[in-house]
Parts: C-alpha cells; sequence; structure tokens
C-alpha cells in the first residue's frame, strides 16, 4: 500500500467519522467495518457513501477490489490523495444513481447512509442493481426510537429515519435472506466460546446484586444491522470489538472509585477544574494577545523610526557629499588664490622694476636737459659773441659748425630719451592697469572664498544639529524600545 497523508485533515463536522476524531462512536464505526471485512475476503467490494474513505481501505486489505463512492467532491478527492492501494478506487457518485455496472460488484456495505435518503426503495433497487447473483448487503441505520433518547436534538442531516422494525421489513421485502442484529456501546463482560458451538446464542445479560435478566441479542440496541442476500449466507461472524488499551484504562478509571456516582463526583471536580484552567488559558490567550498586539504596535514603531534613520542617513550622505563638494571647491579656490598671490607678486616685482628704470631714465632725462640747456647757453653766448665781433674778418666756421653739432647731438639725444621715458610711461600704464585688474580679480576669488567658508560653516552646523536631532529623536527612543520589546518578547516566552 501507499499511503500519502494529505495537508489537511477532513473537519469534524458531527455526521460523517474523521481519523483525527477521538469519540467513543469510532467503536461503532470500526465495529460494522469488523463484521463487512469478514465478508469481504477475495470479494468485488462497494463501500457506497464511503466518507472520509478509512472504511474502503480497511476492506481492500482482504478484498479483490473496493470501490469507495461518495456525493461530496472534496472528500472523494481527500481519499485519493490519502488512501492509495491498487486495488482501492474512489469515484464521485450519487447513493440513487450508484456509478457502477450491474452485477459487478459481490459485496455492497451501507453504514448510515439510507435515513439519509427518503427513497428508500430507490436506494435498494440500486443496490440489487450492481449485485451479482448472490452478493451480499451489509447495511446498517440508527433505530430511530432509542437513538433520539440518546440525541439531544434532531440530527439535521437524517431525511427518514427508521425504527428496528420498520428497517427489517424493508430489507426483507427486497431480499429473500437476512440476518438482522443491533449494535450498542456498553460497559461490561464479554463471554464467548473458543470455537463455534451450534448450542451456543447471542444473549445480553444485565442487572446488578439483586437479579440478573437475561435476553436474546443486544438490548435496547442503538443501530440495526442486517447481512442481507437472495441466496443463502455464509457463515460470517458478530460478536464484540475492543481496543484493548482504551478496556483497560477505562476499567483501571472505575477501579479508582468504589460507584460510578464517586466517579461522576470525580468528573465533575475535574470538569470543574478544566473549566477553571480553561477561563485561566482564556485569560493568559487575551494577556498574549494584548502583548501580540503591543509587540506588533512597537515593531510598527521600530519600523517607522527605522524608515526615518534611513531617512536622516540619506540627508546625512548628501549634507556630507555637499561638504565634500564645497571643501573641493575651497581647495580649487585656495589654489587659484596662491597662483594669483603669485603672479601679483611677479607683477608687484615687475613693477619694481620699471619703476627703477623710469627713475633712471629719469634721471638721464635731466641730465641731457641739462647738457642741452647748457649747450643752448654756450650757443646763445657764441651768437653773442658773433655778434659783438662782426667788425672781425673771419668767422670761426669750424667753431659754429662744431656748436651745431653738437646741437642736433643734443636735440636727438633729447628726442631718444623722450621716446624711452614715453615707453617706460606706456609700459608702466600698463602693468598698473594689468595690476589693478589682477587685484580685482584677486578680490572676488577672496569674496567667493569667503562665501563658500561660510556655506561650509552653515553645512558643518547643520550636519551637528541633523545629528544632534537624530540621537535625541531617534537612536535613544529606538533603543527604548528595543529594550521594552525584549521585555516583552521575555515575558511572552515566559507565559508560553
Amino acid at each position: 500500500m501507499e499511503q500519502s497523508r494529505p495537508a489537511e485533515e477532513l473537519a469534524w463536522t458531527g455526521e460523517r467519522l474523521v481519523t483525527t476524531c477521538h469519540r467513543p462512536l469510532i467503536y461503532e464505526h470500526l465495529h460494522r467495518y469488523a463484521v463487512a471485512c469478514g465478508l469481504a475476503k477475495r470479494k468485488r467490494v462497494l463501500d457506497i457513501a464511503c466518507g472520509e474513505g478509512y472504511g474502503a481501505n480497511l476492506l481492500a486489505q482482504t478484498a479483490s477490489k473496493v470501490t469507495g463512492v461518495d456525493l461530496d467532491a472534496a472528500t472523494i478527492e481527500h481519499a485519493k490523495a490519502k488512501y492509495r492501494r491498487r486495488n482501492l478506487h474512489f469515484v464521485q457518485g450519487s447513493c440513487t444513481e450508484i456509478p457502477c455496472p450491474d452485477h459487478s460488484i459481490d459485496l455492497v456495505v451501507s453504514f448510515e447512509t439510507i435515513e439519509h435518503l427518503r427513497d428508500h426503495d430507490t436506494f435498494l433497487s440500486e443496490i440489487k442493481r450492481v449485485l451479482a447473483p448472490g452478493g451480499i448487503l451489509v447495511i446498517s441505520s440508527p433505530h430511530k426510537s432509542e437513538y433520539r433518547k440518546v440525541s439531544e436534538t434532531a440530527n439535521t442531516f437524517h431525511e427518514a429515519e427508521l425504527d428496528h422494525d420498520e428497517f427489517v421489513q424493508l430489507v426483507t421485502k427486497v431480499f429473500k435472506h437476512c440476518v438482522a442484529a443491533r449494535q450498542r456501546l456498553v460497559i461490561g463482560s464479554w463471554i464467548a466460546p473458543d470455537e463455534p458451538v451450534a448450542q451456543v446464542a447471542t444473549a445480553t445479560f444485565r442487572g446488578w446484586f439483586d437479579g440478573i435478566d437475561i435476553e436474546s441479542g443486544v438490548y435496547r440496541g442503538l443501530y440495526s444491522i442486517a447481512i442481507c442476500s437472495d441466496r443463502a449466507l455464509p457463515p460470517f461472524n458478530l460478536g464484540m470489538f475492543e481496543n484493548f488499551p482504551d478496556s483497560a484504562a477505562t476499567w483501571n478509571l472505575l477501579d479508582t472509585s468504589d460507584t460510578p456516582a464517586q466517579l461522576s463526583v470525580r468528573f465533575l471536580e475535574l470538569t470543574q477544574r478544566g473549566d477553571e484552567k480553561a477561563r485561566q488559558v482564556l485569560q493568559l490567550q487575551h494577556e498574549f494577545e494584548e502583548k501580540a498586539q503591543h509587540v506588533t504596535l512597537l515593531q510598527r514603531d521600530l519600523e517607522e523610526r527605522s524608515q526615518q534613520v534611513t531617512h536622516f542617513q540619506r540627508e546625512v550622505e548628501d549634507k556630507s557629499k555637499q561638504v565634500t563638494h564645497f571643501q573641493r571647491e575651497i581647495e580649487e579656490k585656495s589654489k587659484h588664490v596662491a597662483l594669483l598671490q603669485r603672479e601679483s607678486d611677479q607683477q608687484s616685482q615687475l613693477l619694481a622694476r620699471l619703476k627703477d628704470q623710469l627713475e633712471t631714465s629719469g634721471d638721464r632725462l635731466a641730465r641731457a636737459r641739462d647738457e642741452l640747456l647748457d649747450a643752448r647757453w654756450e650757443a646763445l653766448s657764441l651768437r653773442g659773441t658773433l655778434l659783438r665781433r662782426t667788425e672781425s674778418v673771419e668767422t670761426p666756421a669750424a667753431r659754429i659748425l662744431e656748436l651745431e653739432n653738437s646741437m642736433e647731438t643734443a636735440v636727438s639725444e633729447r628726442d631718444h630719451l623722450r621716446n624711452i621715458l614715453t615707453s617706460l610711461q606706456n609700459d608702466l600704464e600698463q602693468e598698473r592697469v594689468a595690476g589693478h585688474s589682477q587685484q580685482n580679480e584677486l578680490r572676488a576669488t577672496q569674496a567667493h572664498l569667503k562665501a563658500a567658508l561660510k556655506d561650509l560653516r552653515s553645512a558643518q552646523k547643520q550636519m551637528d544639529r541633523l545629528r544632534e536631532s537624530i540621537s535625541r529623536k531617534l537612536i535613544l527612543p529606538f533603543g527604548k524600545s528595543q529594550r521594552r520589546l525584549q521585555q516583552l518578547t521575555g515575558s511572552k516566552r515566559a507565559d508560553d
């Protein structure tokens, strides 16, 4: 067999039995399937309204082939996933239109199904249709009068319940051979022969120290059961179904109390304790939910603060980038200022040299002017002398020529010096203009540098305030929130 448990078991609804249910009715269902398993050996078996599929799986251990049919598609898919055998198949279908060919089934098992239908005759006709000649039906249904005595409310899933006699009359109309029986959970003692004996009949012994009664079959049976066929039935077994560990545990519980009344008192005390524990559990669950909500709020607050920290960190990174940019710009401006300072120093040195040259040229010009004046004075003196000596026969032509040459030379030197002086004055003016332009550029660069330094100081102050704000508003509360969250988590674990 290949068996793989599905992700989720079917829910217990109170009507369809599931293997996760831990109630006394498990014994009722397994007992009926135990009787059917005794008849299923090497037979083709149909489990109609198979439900969760545990019964069809039990039948497949001895049968040659088992088909489980149920109306609910989800239940069939669950059974297919949970129970896997080569001789086991599950099919969705209706009880009044069974999805099996005519005369293809040797044994039909129908437990707690007929009371869910109003048209009993159609259901039994469908069973007769699919049964092979000599096929057997094992069927059960609640005994209406006894079932309603133990049920607090009417079962809304049941359409038409039957009393035991009605149930027997219904199946005997359809099948020629029928063995009827009853079933009920009991607490008692079981006696059975080692081997089947014709003289031994099944009976219910009941009573106490004041007397014993004997009745055939099961006293006040809660369920009606019938094994039916159109041919003579083969030998089969009816008896007690037991889970030995549960029996031992139950009798051990009864053995600790002198009377059932004392057991009831003990059970009531345990129930009250259980209720008190349940209230405590509810209180703890309520506290746990409150703490969980508080933890959720703290986690949200932490997430928000983390987002704020991330936002502020990004702002700090942006400010840092701005500071770095300002620093680089200041470095570049400082280099440019140093370069301008060097150029200014060079211009100052050149200006000083030009001033020296100008002063030297001025001295030379003054000397040349003195010489020129002297020459003019001498020429005038000579001219006066010549005028006074007009009576002289000969003019000193050579001396006059020499004086004229001296005058021309002096005039030429004067013109040359004037040209030099004009050139030096032009150069000096150009240097002054260039120096003034460089000084203006230097002042502008210094002003820009001061503005950049001011922006840098402002950015650094903003960064300091931002860091202080982060520390005061986020980091300290973030640490407190983390410590509070750790305390709540530790408290929650202690409660668990």
